[in-house]
């Protein structure tokens, strides 16, 4: 998946997220390949991945 500049900038503005300019293309390029990688593994793995549940970016700091 191919992003532009302008979609990245309206993703980040979307959640309050300032990239500075100079770092617009970077990021741009990462965001995408992330997507691309993500899109890959999902076509792969097909319908098992909605038997997984998933896991919380944030771990809650209680001991199990």
């Amino acid at each position: 998946m191919n992003l532009t500049r302008e979609q990245v900038a309206a993703l980040a503005a979307a959640v309050e997220l300032d990239i500075p300019e100079p770092d617009l293309d970077g990021v741009t390029i990462r965001v995408s390949a992330l997507l691309s990688a993500m899109k890959a593994i999902e076509d792969e793995l097909g319908a098992d991945m909605d038997a997984v549940d998933p896991v919380p970016p944030i771990f809650p700091r209680e001991d199990f």
